[in-house]
């Protein structure tokens, strides 16, 4: 078997394994985009005219959809006018829902500068208001990202609304001779904060107009739209993530390493399938997949591929258990919700190992599982699971006179790890392609809700309020503001100001790279975010240049979007 060529580790550095879709350059970009049936599907989804949320897992490529449109539409003028906007920041502005009492216009006001601002920025144009000009829109969301909002900026958000922002766009559209623009909207799953969530969507329904078609990047499971927003009606949802059993699914994943890696890897086809269907379709997984089986130092393919699946599974798991120390409220959802996938990966392998024995080697796989009589507050459950991309939900299907069958697919890699895929004494590439790639049963197994957790596990599916700091009484209900007991104010913990507190030492620093810190006199996350000139102070330590400098502070910046989930 051959499994790749001689090949210098130094290329493991290069962008082609950036997983990142916001470190690219926008050459990179473009010339690695995986030109499939299914990219082309979202792309277009997000040129045309009307309201479109595009849903998907981090990984799956809703940024790299995004900034792709972006710049079709920008050098094409036949095409709309594209704005891009990324609200990846968000959480930095939770702090405000603890300690202002005017947190939502403050986010409201920060949206819609954002939004402002990169219709000036590019566009040059700009608002008849010298309090509302582009140096001053910058400062603002600078300061606002920073928490170091004071009232000297009550006059932009006292000024600033949807129709002022909705007349600049309009203006930006006939200066550039469109006829209408796509309004990008990334990392608008604002998913730790409920509040921000739903003015968010109030933003983005009320700035739709007849020349304005806004898309909006979430996450499948739990992004919740408030009460005045409705999907189907105010937004199409567009899902993102293609299904492993889909007759693209390979060549999809099989554009991507096309494209990005040309010549620089050849793995053997068997090896990269595998890879293909562990990464349980989301591309940066792939991408990282193939990264450490290339940089693994075992000898075999079995060593390798056992290897990367361990660390893929061992790191997505630790991922989603992650939540319960964030959301603490959501600990119990989250503990279970672990013991039911796993459930799910035994039911698979116990249905596929009895198929096995019956069939032999002509047999069907099932990787998907029907659920009946699904618990309603157990909801909460799968969108967590769903959102960690460690499970798949089919479309649902009718199971007699108002009885519907949920449909599922746990992570693929985990039944690989766990051999549910088929019966077999050792490691076999070849087979678990073929099997994988094969046809499936034509109908899921099916088991009810309560035959996969009993009812006195599903009965401690609840939330985990902390009690009130006064009286000591437990909370009766999430979000609640003062204790029904004896009315103090009920102060939640802050997840930004956690993450804010934490040692660089404790982030996945090399030892040469924590020295730099160390001589920078940085201590916490927080030093580098209230940082004005990160960079050149990084620069400033012996033998750091400034793509050094720069590949620090985006391990930093990374490493907070990952808390912040």
């Amino acid at each position: 078997m051959v499994e790749q060529k001689e090949l210098d580790l130094t290329i493991l550095d290069s962008s082609v394994y950036e997983e990142r879709a916001d470190y690219l350059s926008e050459d990179q970009l473009m010339a690695w985009t995986a030109d499939s049936e299914h990219f082309q599907h979202i792309q277009k989804k997000l040129i045309q005219v009307g309201s479109k949320l595009i849903t998907g897992p981090r990984g799956t490529g809703k940024t790299h959809q995004m900034r792709c449109a972006y710049n079709t539409c920008l050098t094409n003028s036949d095409l709309p006018l594209p704005i891009y906007v990324t609200f990846n920041h968000y959480l930095r502005l939770e702090t405000y829902l603890h300690d202002k009492s005017n947190a939502l216009d403050i986010f409201h006001a920060w949206v819609l500068c954002k939004i402002s601002f990169a219709v000036i920025s590019n566009y040059d144009i700009s608002f008849n208001n010298d309090s509302l000009s582009k140096e001053k829109l910058y400062k603002f969301i600078q300061d606002v990202e920073r928490n170091r909002y004071n009232s000297k900026y009550n006059s932009i958000i006292a000024c600033m609304n949807i129709s002022l922002v909705q007349g600049l766009i309009h203006r930006a559209i006939d200066s550039e001779g469109r006829k209408r623009c796509v309004l990008l909207l990334d990392d608008a799953a604002l998913t730790l904060t409920h509040d921000y969530m739903v003015e968010f969507f109030d933003i983005f329904r009320s700035i739709k107009s007849i020349k304005i078609s806004p898309k909006a990047s979430v996450y499948p499971g739990t992004t919740q739209y408030g009460p005045r927003f409705h999907v189907g009606q105010d937004a199409e949802q567009v899902s993102i993530w293609m299904d492993v059993q889909d007759q693209d699914f390979i060549p999809f994943m099989k554009s991507i390493i096309d494209k990005r890696f040309d010549d620089e890897i050849n793995l053997d086809e068997d090896i990269q399938k595998l890879l293909m269907f562990a990464s349980f379709g989301i591309p940066r997984s792939y991408i990282a997949l193939i990264r450490s089986y290339i940089e693994s130092d075992k000898n075999t393919a079995q060593q390798r591929v056992n290897l990367v699946i361990q660390e893929k599974t061992t790191n997505i798991l630790a991922e989603y258990n992650s939540i319960a120390g964030k959301i603490t409220q959501y600990k119990s959802f989250i503990n279970i919700g672990s013991e039911f996938l796993f459930s799910l990966v035994n039911i698979v392998k116990e249905f596929n190992y009895t198929n096995f024995d019956k069939n032999g080697d002509v047999f069907k796989k099932n990787i998907t599982i029907g659920i009946e009589d699904v618990d309603e507050k157990s909801e909460r459950m799968f969108k967590f699971l769903i959102e960690a991309g460690l499970l798949f939900e089919l479309s649902m299907v009718s199971h007699g006179h108002d009885r519907k069958l949920r449909r599922f697919v746990p992570h693929i890699a985990l039944l690989i790890k766990e051999k549910a895929i088929y019966k077999s004494r050792g490691f076999n590439a070849k087979q678990l392609v073929k099997y994988l790639s094969s046809s499936s049963e034509k109908h899921p197994i099916r088991r009810k809700f309560n035959r996969i957790l009993n009812d006195e596990r599903i009965s401690q599916i609840k939330l985990d309020l902390p009690s009130c700091n006064n009286c000591g009484s437990d909370r009766i209900a999430d979000g609640q503001k003062f204790c029904h007991i004896c009315g103090q104010e009920l102060v939640d913990r802050s997840i930004f100001e956690e993450c804010m507190a934490k040692s660089l030492t404790e982030l996945p620093f090399t030892a040469f790279q924590l020295n730099v810190i160390k001589v920078a006199n940085f201590k916490t996350v927080e030093d580098v975010l209230v940082s004005d000139n990160t960079i050149e102070k990084l620069k400033k330590v012996k033998q750091v240049g400034p793509k050094y400098a720069e590949k620090i502070v985006n391990k930093i910046n990374s490493w907070i979007n990952e808390f912040l989930y």
